[in-house]
């Protein structure tokens, strides 16, 4: 194992007030520690990398609770063919 990986090599070259590079993971498993506090990350999601800054409150909890699996439905109107008693709704 090597002891300063780089997501900890690039949180280091920054000065205080600036914010460090994104740093892209597909960890989602990993639990978010202090040292990560104020870190921008990408952690892929399945299909794209979904970025957060990591806040205090984030402590503790595991990264891919902040990069979400699934699309929210949109429920819709039912098209011709969705059932049998989609015939009797009117089309417009």
């Amino acid at each position: 194992p090597q002891k300063n990986p780089p997501k900890k090599k690039k949180k280091k070259k920054t000065s205080p007030q600036e914010k460090p590079e994104r740093i892209k993971t597909h960890l989602r498993n990993m639990i978010i520690v202090p040292e990560m506090v104020g870190s921008q990350i990408d952690v892929y999601n399945g299909k794209i990398f979904s970025n957060f800054e990591v806040k205090p409150e984030m402590i503790g909890h595991y990264m891919g609770e902040f990069s979400i699996t699934y699309k929210a439905v949109k429920h819709g109107r039912p098209g011709v063919g969705a059932s049998g008693s989609s015939r009797f709704v009117p089309l417009k």
